[in-house]
């Protein structure tokens, strides 16, 4: 059965997976990379953060196609420090080169206590959450954020010279679920905009504003010309320049309005990214610190609701009963978004995604 009669049924996580994996072999991507590419596009789905999913599949393809990216990852340390170093991923995929580099940080914070990593060179990594969540599994805090091409302009100004850079933060807790900040430092992320843009939907108020600086519900608008707002205004443009200097300008590389965007099929982006692994141990007992966060979590859920609220929750909760929840029972897909995956599949002489 086709899903294109519908506008948006419910897959299950491994169809797209053997689907992506399918096409990123095609494209030339070894099965490894391939599956830990497939990986975050499939959490990022299950996790209700559909911009960062599986509709990117065609664009990642596209830029390997056209050389922009390496479809085989390339990844070198080229400054090993102690707890520090810097990494060069020679325009390979953004997932590679954020998972060996948080593997990098951890292995530091192993054994110093803390490790920090700034990559080079890279492309789109998908969702921060994944990279942060690497070090949370491991009994750490990981903190790992990214730069983008512009899309926000300074407070007060009229001209994209920021992107809404994206910044995790996650922890071990002894709770139901690890605690997890995962934001971009705009109201909603570009790939949010761009995905209801594909679906025909409108955006929320406050998401972004056209040419002239005007807010807007048009995606279309935002997206030709316009811009994407800040979180919490100059608050959000504060954090997102400081993220721009713990990774482009640190990294030595593309940075603000030198960074393309990875829609520009005609250049290569070199995006930079900054990951750093905390030891917890190094400071308190890994037990009492996951009772602790728990402790902490409960009085957040348990704090007085306001009028017709019925439940508070800790940050990421919501994400990861959601994950929980679409990994057993599948996962929504629009019906444009598997159109366009489709007409990848046909190019790539896949099998097309069905129910």
């Amino acid at each position: 059965m086709s899903l294109l009669n519908c506008n948006r049924m419910n897959i299950l996580p491994d169809k797209i997976a053997d689907f992506s994996n399918r096409c990123l072999a095609r494209a030339g991507v070894p099965s490894g990379e391939a599956a830990l590419i497939t990986r975050t596009l499939v959490e990022a789905d299950a996790r209700g953060i559909h911009s960062h999913g599986v509709m990117r599949l065609p664009l990642y393809i596209s830029r390997m196609q056209k050389e922009l990216n390496r479809a085989s990852a390339k990844i070198e340390t080229v400054r090993d420090d102690a707890a520090t170093a810097l990494v060069d991923a020679h325009y390979s995929a953004g997932q590679i080169a954020g998972v060996r580099a948080m593997e990098l940080a951890m292995a530091k914070a192993e054994e110093f206590g803390v490790g920090m990593v700034v990559v080079r060179n890279s492309n789109h990594f998908g969702i921060a959450a994944h990279y942060a969540m690497m070090a949370a599994e491991k009994n750490m805090i990981g903190i790992a954020a990214t730069n983008t091409t512009p899309l926000m302009p300074p407070t007060g100004g009229a001209e994209k010279v920021l992107g809404n850079n994206p910044l995790a933060i996650a922890a071990p807790s002894a709770g139901t679920f690890p605690i997890l900040l995962d934001m971009a430092m705009s109201n909603a992320a570009l790939g949010k905009i761009l995905h209801a843009k594909t679906t025909g939907a409108s955006i929320p108020e406050g998401w972004g504003a056209d040419q002239g600086g005007s807010p807007t519900t048009d995606p279309a608008a935002v997206l030709n010309g316009g811009f994407m707002l800040p979180v919490g205004g100059p608050k959000g443009f504060g954090l997102a320049f400081m993220i721009e200097l713990l990774t482009g300008v640190l990294g030595g590389v593309q940075f603000s309005k030198t960074l393309p965007s990875m829609y520009d099929l005609g250049q290569k982006q070199s995006v930079s990214h900054f990951m750093l692994a905390i030891d917890v141990a190094r400071f308190i007992e890994i037990g009492l610190f996951k009772q602790l966060a728990a402790q902490l979590s409960g009085y957040v859920k348990n704090a007085v609701k306001a009028e017709g609220v019925t439940e508070l929750y800790q940050p990421g909760e919501i994400e990861f009963r959601k994950e929980k929840e679409r990994m057993e029972t599948g996962i929504p897909i629009d019906a444009k978004v598997v159109e366009e995956l489709n007409t990848l599949a046909e190019s790539l002489g896949v099998p097309a995604l069905t129910l």
